[in-house]
């Protein structure tokens, strides 16, 4: 596990350089409420479907933050993010979400970036299920109806043939990453396809996609999205 948290932070920050990122693991899922947003950041795991549905009885929340998340259990990706669509909520990215986080991520009814963090440090990752050695476990895709979920949560705008790429690299570690097509671009693409075979740990090295994350509905516009705690979090990040 932490050679897959350390590799996705890694690819997260390292669009232009290879970049060391260190996680403390953590229990759950972060979640504060600040103002009318619920930021949720870290690892996802089974017991913040109750935090979570929980904290959206507050009438108050409009959005939901996703942070810095390098996923988690797969199950529970599902459910929260169809409770975030249950309540008609937007989502936004702060920093990376990746894996089961994703889910969260689509389950917003309109769907946004943040600028928290610098736009090559600020993405969605998406691949398929995985097994205890990181090897994709393709059973768990079918049976959790992974492809067509996608299809459905990006209100029908997502490319069938692209997702059954992304759901079935090999490796958990290989991910299409999605950044912010008009704040990221390298020869005019924003999206890249990271295999888990590269012998870089540079996301511009992996294969160019030339549909962005608006092209596919991954987000519903490229407008940015400002946390409500951003200026605590910018004053951690100076420290």
């Amino acid at each position: 596990m932490r050679q897959v948290f350390y590799r996705t932070a890694l690819a997260a920050t390292a669009l232009l350089s290879l970049t060391t990122v260190c996680f403390r693991p953590a229990a759950a899922m972060e979640a504060r409420i600040v103002e009318d947003q619920l930021i949720l950041s870290g690892p996802v795991v089974d017991t913040d479907v109750v935090r979570v549905k929980d904290a959206l009885e507050n009438p108050a929340i409009t959005t939901v933050i996703l942070r810095n998340s390098p996923g988690g259990d797969s199950p529970t990706g599902y459910r929260i993010g169809e409770l975030i669509r249950q309540h008609g909520l937007r989502t936004a990215v702060s920093g990376f979400c990746y894996s089961s986080c994703s889910r969260l991520f689509l389950g917003g009814r309109t769907r946004y970036f943040t600028d928290d963090f610098p736009p090559e440090k600020t993405n969605v990752g998406f691949h398929g299920h995985y097994q205890a050695d990181g090897l994709l476990d393709q059973v768990s895709v079918k049976r959790y109806g992974l492809r067509d979920w996608i299809i459905r949560y990006s209100d029908g705008r997502a490319d069938p043939d692209l997702i059954d790429r992304w759901i079935n690299l090999p490796v958990n570690w290989g991910m299409i990453h999605f950044y912010n097509p008009a704040r990221v671009s390298r020869g005019g693409i924003s999206t890249f396809m990271c295999d888990g075979m590269e012998t870089s740990h540079a996301i511009a090295s992996c294969e160019p996609i030339r549909k962005t994350a608006l092209d596919l509905g991954i987000v519903t516009s490229l407008d940015l999205i400002h946390s409500a705690d951003q200026a605590r979090l910018q004053v951690a990040q100076v420290r």
